[in-house]
């Protein structure tokens, strides 16, 4: 029986737990990785995905009609991941997991913020002579976790996340990507891709995973940042675009190149 704590808890599709894994990249790979098991799209030996233009398969998500549109004709498997993490569709994917709660705008932190703290305990010393003092002690902690920054993926989202398990191939690409292992056995093989294919997206690093021994190794768009909607503008990534190594840890605005990993703990 669900505990009222556990009946709260969000459900994700595959695409939502790849966004906060990993950001827009992860969430296009896992998009990508559904229309190819269902046989919609197919990948040719030299890593050009296309179309199959005679199955009779109608998108379900506006991120699935844009990577069918790309598809139409032959196009290279990274770049059509990446087109899709740059898409509005994909945009409007972070702004529903925003207004759900599940990610926020990231905010850098300052390596200072423990020493607000170190004054705010200090001012309570001060106070058992001093009482006036500790007026300040709210101020100092409320500094403190400020400087402190924040990640991209809320506690709620963090929590939604720890319920997603790889139970099938496409939600082993939303949680370790393309490039990730599961089980030892790399990610890749479950849809019969060579290495030479999904090495083409750049290797990144994935948030680590309560309670998994699996490859927390990934891959992902040049943009993927989980705190961004890299089709907007005024995005909050959760590290720099250019740097598709970093996950969902740090904080700078999507307007000045998004991208990283997405979930971050």
């Amino acid at each position: 029986m669900a505990t009222p704590t556990t009946a709260q808890v969000a459900r994700l599709s595959a695409e939502e737990a790849g966004y906060l894994t990993a950001g827009p990249g992860r969430a296009a790979e896992t998009v990508l990785a559904r229309l190819i098991d269902v046989g919609a799209v197919r990948v040719s030996r030299d890593g050009h995905v296309t179309a199959v233009l005679q199955h009779d398969y109608q998108a379900t998500t506006s991120v699935e009609a844009r990577i069918l549109s790309y598809a139409r004709t032959p196009v290279q498997f990274d770049t059509i991941v990446r087109s899709t993490a740059n898409c509005t569709e994909m945009a409007a994917l972070h702004q529903y997991l925003r207004d759900r709660g599940l990610v926020q705008r990231p905010r850098r932190g300052n390596p200072v913020w423990g020493l607000y703290l170190a004054v705010a305990f200090l001012l309570v010393l001060l106070s058992f002579s001093a009482p006036v003092v500790l007026l300040g002690v709210p101020v100092a902690v409320a500094i403190a976790l400020w400087q402190r920054g924040r990640k991209a993926v809320t506690a709620a989202g963090k929590e939604a996340l720890r319920q997603v398990t790889a139970t099938d191939r496409v939600h082993a690409v939303a949680l370790h990507g393309f490039c990730g292992k599961i089980n030892g056995r790399p990610v890749g093989e479950l849809f019969d891709l060579s290495q030479s294919i999904v090495r083409m997206l750049p290797l990144k690093q994935s948030r680590k995973r309560r309670s998994s021994s699996d490859s927390a190794g990934g891959c992902g768009s040049s943009c993927s940042s989980c705190g961004s909607g890299c089709g907007s503008s005024s995005c909050a990534s959760s590290s720099s675009c250019s740097s598709s190594g970093s996950s969902c840890s740090s904080g700078s605005s999507c307007g000045s190149g998004c991208g990283g990993g997405g979930g971050g703990d």
